[in-house]
C-alpha cells in the first residue's frame, strides 16, 4: 500500500513540474504561435469584420423571417376575431329585437288580461243583480202565494 502512495505522488509531483515548466517556457501548447506574433493585415481585419457583419445580418434575416410567419399567423388570428366579433354582433342584435317582440307579447297579453278581468267583473256584477232581482221576484211570489 505504501508503495502505491510513493508511486502516485511521485508521479503527480512529476506531471505538476513538467506543466509548470512547460508553462513558463513555451507557454500552453493549445494558445501558442510557436512564439511567433501573428498581426492580422487591414483587409484580413475588414474581412473578418465582414464576416461577422455577414453572419449577424443573415442572423438578423431568420429572426425577421420568424417575425414575419409570427406576424401573418396573428393577422389571421386578428380576421378570424374580427368575423367572430361581427357574428356576436349579429347575434346580439338579432336576441334584443326577439326580446322586444317578446316584450311586447306580454304587454299585449297584460292588457288582454286586464280587459278580460273587466269584463269578468262587469258579468259578475250583473250576475249579481240578475240573482238578487231573482230573489226578490221568488219573495213576492212566495209572499202573494201565501
Amino acid at each position: 500500500m505504501l508503495k502505491y502512495a510513493v508511486n502516485f505522488l511521485t508521479c503527480t509531483i512529476a506531471a505538476s513540474t513538467l506543466v509548470l515548466t512547460q508553462g513558463f517556457f513555451g507557454g500552453s501548447p493549445l494558445f501558442s504561435n510557436d512564439g511567433v506574433a501573428v498581426a492580422l493585415t487591414k483587409a484580413e481585419k475588414q474581412q473578418k469584420r465582414t464576416a461577422r457583419s455577414v453572419a449577424r445580418a443573415t442572423k438578423a434575416a431568420a429572426q425577421a423571417k420568424k417575425l414575419a410567419v409570427k406576424a401573418e399567423k396573428a393577422k389571421k388570428l386578428a380576421a378570424a376575431a374580427k368575423n367572430f366579433a361581427v357574428k356576436a354582433k349579429k347575434a346580439a342584435v338579432k336576441a334584443l329585437e326577439e326580446a322586444k317582440k317578446a316584450a311586447e307579447k306580454a304587454a299585449m297579453a297584460v292588457s288582454e288580461a286586464e280587459r278580460a278581468a273587466m269584463i269578468a267583473e262587469r258579468a259578475a256584477k250583473q250576475a249579481a243583480e240578475v240573482a238578487a232581482k231573482a230573489e226578490k221576484e221568488a219573495e213576492e211570489r212566495v209572499e202573494q202565494a201565501e
